[in-house]
């Protein structure tokens, strides 16, 4: 039976702000010079005496109940480092912090050495999350964090938060976890098929800049782009920072296969429709959030590799994941996963590739 903390509900009225919003407080800072391919939006100064407005986001005077950000809990240093960002997350947007743990322990027909053992654990995990509640609940202020720990498999735990929560923030693998490149279990499966935007924390040794910027998202110039951009122009907009649309055009087999046209083909009448495309995808977005200044990146190489060398400056890293009928990640998601040096937001969209 799951255990609950004293403070917060498990689920809270439905959020009336978009569910895929991210935030922090990171500075920004000024970009560096423009390479080849990229664009930049510039906006007019406001009047002497005038004050733009502070983005939705930073408020924490909510008065309509949120939704929870939640983050799952273990022993493990990655998973300190996911509840620290949850943190900040919940923060930034006044909303309630949930923590949970899955307790994959055989509840039914234990002897009664095992149950006591059991119970043990149980013991054990409730201390563990309170503990981890209270700091943050230091950070929030009272009554802001619930915990919980709750019987099943992790990556069903997960989900089944999900479905209530405006955000899940993961470490890349928990106790136990390889370094290296190797995604840990959980974290894939939660990606895979969760209901709302998933982040995800590199493994720390992936971690190369320290002095981070921009947010970058990427745009395919297809449906499920919104979807995307509203989540990026939300972070960027919290975190009073750029934001770096990075539209990869051309797969470097692609590339490959057509080395032997030569001249023949036009590859500056290619890289035109590109960069229209992705002006195309931004139209609008420019309008609803002016004060998030934009760069446009086209960049003829693979996705997921544009993307990653993008983000090797950035404080996040925004990308769309379609859910495949196949159950299993697309290799841009996939990649990007793998590879990146920055946290990773991943949007799920409707529909499959």
């Amino acid at each position: 039976m799951a255990r609950r903390g004293q403070r917060g509900d498990r689920h809270g009225p439905a959020d009336r702000r978009r569910p895929g919003d991210l935030g922090g407080d990171r500075g920004g800072g000024r970009a560096g010079p423009r390479p080849h391919g990229e664009r930049r939006h510039r906006r007019a100064r406001p009047a002497r005496g005038h004050r733009r407005p502070e983005p939705a986001l930073r408020r924490s005077d909510v008065s309509v109940p949120q939704r929870p950000v939640v983050a799952g809990v273990d022993a493990s240093p990655e998973a300190a480092r996911a509840v620290a960002l949850a943190v900040e997350e919940a923060g930034l947007r006044g909303a309630p912090l949930r923590l949970v743990h899955a307790l994959s322990w055989p509840a039914a027909d234990l002897t009664t050495s095992a149950g006591r053992l059991a119970g043990a654990v149980r013991r054990s995990a409730e201390s563990l999350v309170a503990e981890t509640a209270a700091g943050a609940e230091a950070a929030l202020g009272a009554g802001r964090v619930g915990w919980e720990v709750r019987d099943g498999h992790p990556v069903e735990v997960l989900r089944a938060e999900g479905a209530g929560a405006q955000l899940l923030v993961v470490g890349s693998r928990g106790s136990g976890g390889l370094s290296g490149l190797l995604l840990g279990s959980t974290a894939g499966g939660v990606v895979l098929d969760a209901p709302c935007p998933v982040v995800v924390l590199p493994d720390e040794t992936a971690v190369r800049a320290r002095d981070r910027r921009s947010v970058v998202v990427g745009v395919e110039g297809r449906p499920g782009d919104e979807e995307v951009l509203a989540v990026a122009f939300a972070a960027a907009a919290a975190r009073g920072t750029d934001l770096v649309a990075v539209h990869a055009w051309q797969d470097a087999a692609l590339d490959t296969a057509f080395q032997s046209l030569g001249p023949v083909a036009d590859w500056a009448g290619v890289l035109d429709a590109e960069e229209r495309l992705l002006s195309e995808a931004l139209a609008g977005w420019h309008d609803k959030d002016p004060a998030v200044p934009v760069r446009e990146l086209v960049v003829r190489d693979r996705t997921a590799r544009a993307l990653v060398a993008a983000a090797l400056g950035a404080q996040l890293l925004v990308v769309g994941h379609r859910r495949h009928r196949l159950a299993r990640l697309g290799s841009t998601t996939y990649g990007v996963l793998h590879r990146a040096g920055c946290p990773v937001a991943v949007v799920p969209l409707g529909g499959s590739r």
